[in-house]
C-alpha cells in the first residue's frame, strides 16, 4: 500500500482526525464503506448522507460532503496493522478550527460512525 494519497488533500484544514483499530484486515474495510455503507451507517435526522467522491483499492476513501457544513470533505486512510488494520479518519474544514461545539459534533458522529458502527459491522456475521 502506498503510503501517499492518491488525490490533492481535499481541505485546506484537518480539523478533525482521529484513528482506529479494527481485527480484520484492510480490505474489508475498504469493502464496508465503499460498496455497503448504506447497510450498516444510518444518517441522522438533518444530515447528508456520505457519498464515495473518490477511492482507491484497498487504502484510500475520500467521503463528500457529510456530517455538517463545516466539513467539506471526510478522508479515509486505511493501513495494515498486524493481522488487523487501522483506519485514519480526517475532517476537512475551510476553518483551522472548528467551534468548540461544531468540533465536538463532528469527533462525537465519526466516534459513533467507525468507532462503533464500522466495527460491528466488521466483526459480525451479517447476511
Amino acid at each position: 500500500m502506498s503510503d501517499e494519497r492518491p488525490w490533492a488533500p481535499p481541505g485546506e484544514h484537518v480539523a478533525v482526525r482521529r484513528h482506529w483499530t479494527y481485527a480484520p484486515p484492510p480490505w474489508v474495510l475498504y469493502e464496508a464503506v465503499v460498496g455497503e455503507a448504506d447497510r450498516w451507517l444510518r444518517p441522522l435526522a438533518g444530515e447528508r448522507a456520505p457519498v464515495v467522491a473518490a477511492h482507491r483499492r484497498p487504502d484510500w476513501i475520500l467521503l463528500r460532503p457529510w456530517i455538517t457544513d463545516a466539513v467539506g470533505a471526510v478522508e479515509l486512510e486505511v493501513e495494515p496493522d498486524g493481522l488487523g488494520s487501522r483506519l485514519t479518519v480526517r475532517a476537512y474544514a475551510d476553518l483551522p478550527v472548528l467551534e468548540e461545539e461544531s468540533r465536538r459534533r463532528v469527533r462525537h458522529r465519526l466516534g459513533t460512525i467507525f468507532g462503533a458502527g464500522l466495527r460491528e459491522w466488521v466483526d459480525e456475521p451479517h447476511p
